[in-house]
């Protein structure tokens, strides 16, 4: 099927609410792809398309919201069966990563992107989502034992308007700052370590920094 023919009719089913020709059309995107390429193939650009004709005033935030809902479900249902995690040490268990968006950041479809891609990995990924105080996170991140949190924002203010919060969890747990939010000056300020834009890239780089720290997985 022509790809090409499939997103118009999947622009078309959005842009009238249709929910049922909308999710046939994605599905078919979809279909036997792999999580790393219907994200960077896919959903990514999907989204990117979404946020411009949001900006030209062609797509409600209604729509944007439309959109969010069906691909959130889709996402979710390319990883209902976790893989079998490959351990380098039978005896050792995976590794817990928290992800979420700090308060203000509504916008986590990336950073659950992040979270499945993980969970493909063989990574117990806790996800939270969006506009999550910072306590809450912190909680939650010694209560999963975290080996390491994920944070996602597209401002720095989203970031350092919690400067004191963050540093003090990143005392507790290696945290990790993603987003146009995190620029070199909001990570030094926060305490945070970088991860690459690309999400697909951002995976590689965390599970290669948790190998190394675990020695074991």
């Amino acid at each position: 099927m022509d790809p090409t023919t499939t997103s118009d009719e999947l622009w078309s089913a959005v842009e009238t609410f249709d929910a049922e020709a909308a999710e046939l059309a994605i599905a078919r995107l979809l279909w036997d792809v792999p999580l790393s390429a219907a994200v960077t193939g896919v959903v990514l650009p999907f989204l990117g398309e979404v946020g411009d004709r949001w900006e030209a005033g062609t797509l409600s935030v209604a729509h944007e919201h439309f959109v969010s809902d069906m691909l959130r479900r889709k996402l979710t249902a390319l990883t209902a069966v976790p893989p079998t995690p490959v351990l380098q040490d039978a005896s050792a268990a995976a590794p817990v990563v928290l992800l979420a968006c700090p308060p203000g950041e509504r916008h986590d479809m990336v950073l659950l992107c992040v979270a499945l891609m993980l969970r493909e990995r063989g990574v117990r990924a806790r996800f939270l989502g969006a506009d999550t105080p910072v306590p809450a996170i912190r909680t939650a991140a010694r209560a999963a034992g975290a080996d390491a949190v994920v944070l996602a924002a597209r401002r720095p203010t989203t970031f350092t308007a919690h400067a004191s919060a963050l540093r003090r969890l990143a005392a507790d747990h290696p945290v990790y700052a993603a987003g146009r939010g995190a620029d070199a000056q909001t990570l030094e300020e926060i305490g945070a370590r970088p991860l690459p834009a690309d999400p697909v890239r951002a995976v590689v780089v965390l599970v290669g920094e948790l190998s190394e720290l675990s020695g074991s997985w």
